[in-house]
């Protein structure tokens, strides 16, 4: 490999390399394209992954010692604090994933390893058409789900297994170019391992907070992926609660005959949450059109665009039609393609939105809990307004999903219809611990005290300005 030729990392400054070619081939070619897919693949890791916690595999990888590699691969951590999608497509093109997997068919390490590495190349959080530019995806792919009996049933492993489910079934690894059948026989395979009973009691004796945690995910989502809908149509929705471990989104998956529409055409970040677009009654269809925004880029919509399709109802039809979104794809300087207008039977497509907001069987008691709150803050908005407080986000908390978080915003004045410098509000934010009661009861309790007391006695400034705070005798914690 070029990269041995050129001495140790340490030697050869990382860019360097790129420099090297600039000096032979001139400022207009671009280096990474010369070079084959496992050295780019390094070179681009020695660049950019620049954590200290990869430091020793890229060391291996750029020396290439095949089986230092295959240590340390098993070694370094792999969590989304340290791999983003991108970077989990490197690691697996640089180390030449299927030749490993092939060398060590019985490592179990090795192939979890692979798996989590395939489950961060498609995370919906970061850039999911990494997995879709892998060409050794469906290898890789069924390398891990054939041999996935070998592996220990531990909560990680269920966890992996669950999530890659999940992918095959309704996310970005549909739109991979699977031979006919394929997809379904590893999803098939998937859901009849996961069903055994050794797999089946994977966490049930977890102790610290996180395992259990992840342990209830797999227990409401174990069987989701494997499920065929009732009444098959050419729209179907998924609500997927991701992995809590990573602090994966809750994502509202819109199928299109069977393809995620969101990686499809978009692929800059996940759906927007059920919340939104269900609670909200965002996907209903009027015979006024709607727009409605299916997704945001990770980065925000200011930075690289959202997803927009307009929604209409038309006698016995729904059309989907005038989408909006970025002019092109991630990773492509071509434009992307027009969008068709999509059509479905009324019936049909009123009974799946139906069916979507129904089911609740992906939420968890915090989640509950704050749909509950939010709800019945519409019903009685003086609960908040009578404080001059107008409500904000409401949800389960990131850090913590088994906390519910209130956010309102407080303007003085607000609730005599005379606001006092409503261009600087404040910003409060109220944790509520899951007390293990049930949500509803829960609710009442919180709504209850908001009417009998003034939230910002017992909520926390998170946003506004340290002065206006001040102005109105509020301190300013230092974490605002």
């Amino acid at each position: 490999m070029l990269l041995v030729r050129l001495g140790e990392p340490e030697d050869v400054p990382y860019l360097s390399v790129l420099g090297l070619f600039r000096e032979f081939t001139g400022p207009a070619v671009n280096a990474l394209d010369i070079l084959d897919r496992q050295s780019a693949a390094v070179v681009w890791l020695a660049v950019y992954a620049r954590r200290d916690e990869l430091q020793s595999l890229i060391h291996a990888l750029w020396t290439g010692n095949r089986q230092t590699v295959r240590a340390e691969l098993v070694a370094f951590p792999a969590s989304h604090r340290f791999v983003s999608s991108a970077v989990a497509r490197r690691i697996a093109e640089a180390s030449q994933l299927p030749d490993l997997l092939d060398q060590h068919p019985s490592d179990t390490d090795l192939l979890a390893r692979a798996g989590r590495l395939l489950v961060r190349m498609g995370c919906s959080r970061d850039d999911p058409t990494d997995l879709l530019a892998y060409r050794d995806a469906l290898s890789v792919y069924d390398s891990v789900v054939t041999r996935a009996g070998l592996l220990p049933p531990t909560l990680d492993n269920a966890a992996m297994l669950l999530s890659l489910a999940l992918d095959l079934s309704s996310g970005t690894g549909v739109l991979l170019d699977w031979p006919p059948g394929r997809r379904a026989a590893l999803l098939d395979s998937l859901g009849r391992l996961l069903a055994e009973s050794r797999w089946a009691v994977a966490g049930v004796a977890a102790s610290e907070a996180d395992q259990r945690l992840r342990a209830g995910w797999i227990r409401r989502t174990g069987r989701q992926p494997f499920k065929r809908p009732a009444t098959p149509g050419r729209l179907r929705i998924e609500v997927v609660a991701g992995d809590p471990a990573d602090r994966e989104p809750v994502e509202t998956r819109v199928l299109i005959d069977g393809r995620p529409v969101v990686p499809a055409v978009f692929g800059r970040g996940p759906a927007h949450s059920p919340e939104y677009l269900l609670d909200d009654d965002q996907l209903r269809a009027e015979v006024e059109p709607r727009e409605v925004q299916l997704a945001e880029a990770y980065c925000t919509e200011g930075c690289c665009g959202a997803l927009y399709v307009t929604i209409r109802r038309d006698a016995d039809q729904v059309v989907w039609e005038n989408w909006r979104r970025p002019q092109t794809m991630p990773g492509s300087r071509k434009p992307a393609p027009e969008l068709p207008a999509y059509r479905f039977d009324a019936s049909a497509y009123d009974a799946e939105i139906a069916r979507a907001e129904a089911d609740r069987s992906w939420s968890w008691p915090a989640r509950t809990l704050a749909r509950l709150i939010k709800a019945g803050l519409i019903e009685q908005p003086e609960l908040l307004s009578r404080w001059d407080a107008s409500p904000g986000w409401i949800s389960s908390g990131f850090d913590d999903p088994d906390t519910t978080v209130v956010t309102f915003w407080y303007v003085p004045g607000l609730a005599s219809g005379r606001p006092e410098r409503a261009d600087s509000p404040l910003q409060f934010r109220w944790v509520i611990p899951d007390d293990g009661a049930p949500p509803e009861t829960q609710a009442a309790a919180a709504l209850r005290r908001l009417a009998e007391e003034d939230p910002k006695s017992y909520a926390r400034i998170c946003g506004g300005s340290r002065e206006r705070a001040g102005e109105l005798g509020f301190p300013w914690p230092d974490s605002a």
